[in-house]
């Protein structure tokens, strides 16, 4: 009993956490006490036991974050490592609201120890443990917010946990690119703007004016579409976007209203719309450049567009390409144009 007193000594602070309760080796592992300022802090779900010491990462875990980190060239003593769960081997059912909420005062001092100028949440349960709630995995990973926690400041990425990448390898190339993006944007500053710009379409004249750019080309043209929902029988068009290179290598962007509320010249303006796209897509000289092409073509196919020649679908190029990445249009940028801000 002694013994067990010795090292089940937890903090104040875990005072009323149901955790406690747990039959574990140890509680309240204060694993950021003697640690040092960071320039980067790699936060994991809980601390595990790993040949006879209470770690953040194991061995392969830690080799795999440090192989990413000197790839992109960073000074590893300016790494920092800790765990959102300062108890050994807990899992996210565990962490109920009141839970959490105590737990996270725990993370709390850590990052006032370390200090850091960008945090990898490492999985699902160390996003929570941050962001002091449940959030959406998928739409948290990989883009650096700014965030504050004890009242410092510092950017936050969420990222697979390493032992998604052993565990499952299709996940190491994300796992690579989240690290190298973030550490490349937010520790070295290397970022542009991208220089997009557009013109919208609103009158007759505005089209005409841009029209043969579109019509005879042999330039590929991308082209998107923006709706008032899934449902191409009952939803409809409100915007059509399209986009082509000029044989002097200017890009020409517009964007023009069809059932939308800017669309204020009625229903002559709309139908000529129509003819313009008609005559864009049935051109057999260029290729048509779509994200989950059969969603646009549904719609399109709605408006009376049904002559579409040379279809490239970025959805499906990437499902052939690299099976393992996101298809999303959000997703796809993000990986191939991660320095650029629009």
């Amino acid at each position: 009993m002694d013994l067990d007193k010795l090292f089940n000594q937890s903090s104040s602070k875990c005072q009323g956490c149901s955790i406690l309760r747990q039959p574990l080796s140890r509680h309240s592992i204060m694993d950021y006490e003697d640690k040092a300022q960071c320039d980067i802090l790699f936060v994991s779900d809980s601390l595990k036991l790993f040949e006879g010491d209470f770690v953040a990462f194991r061995a392969n875990e830690w080799n795999l974050i440090m192989r990413e980190v000197r790839k992109v060239g960073q000074n590893t003593k300016m790494i920092g490592f800790t765990a959102a769960v300062k108890c050994p081997h807990i899992k996210k059912e565990d962490m109920s609201a009141k839970n959490r909420k105590i737990c996270r005062q725990h993370l709390e001092d850590t990052i006032n120890q370390y200090k850091p100028k960008l945090v990898f949440a490492c999985g699902s349960l160390a996003t929570m443990m941050i962001y002091g709630k449940n959030v959406d995995d998928k739409k948290a990973r990989g883009k650096a917010v700014d965030f504050e926690m004890a009242g410092h400041k510092f950017r936050l990425a969420s990222i697979f946990h390493p032992y998604q990448v052993i565990a499952e390898p299709k996940n190491a190339y994300l796992f690579s690119l989240d690290i190298e993006n973030n550490i490349n944007a937010e520790i070295y500053g290397i970022k542009k703007e991208s220089g997009f710009n557009f013109t919208p379409i609103f009158s007759l004249d505005d089209l005409n004016k841009i029209s043969k750019e579109f019509i005879d080309t042999e330039y590929p043209i991308a082209v998107d579409i923006e709706t008032t929902g899934l449902n191409f029988l009952d939803e409809s068009i409100q915007t059509i976007s399209m986009s082509v290179l000029s044989p002097d290598g200017k890009q020409t962007t517009i964007s023009i209203p069809i059932d939308h509320k800017e669309n204020t010249q009625g229903l002559h303006f709309k139908a000529k719309v129509c003819e313009f796209i008609v005559s864009v897509m049935k051109n057999k000289r260029n290729r048509k450049i779509l994200q989950n092409a059969n969603f646009d073509l549904k719609f399109l196919k709605k408006y009376g567009i049904e002559e579409v020649y040379n279809v490239f679908d970025t959805k499906i190029m990437q499902h052939c390409y690299r099976e393992e990445i996101p298809k999303s249009l959000k997703d796809l940028v993000a990986y191939y144009f991660p320095n650029e801000h629009t």
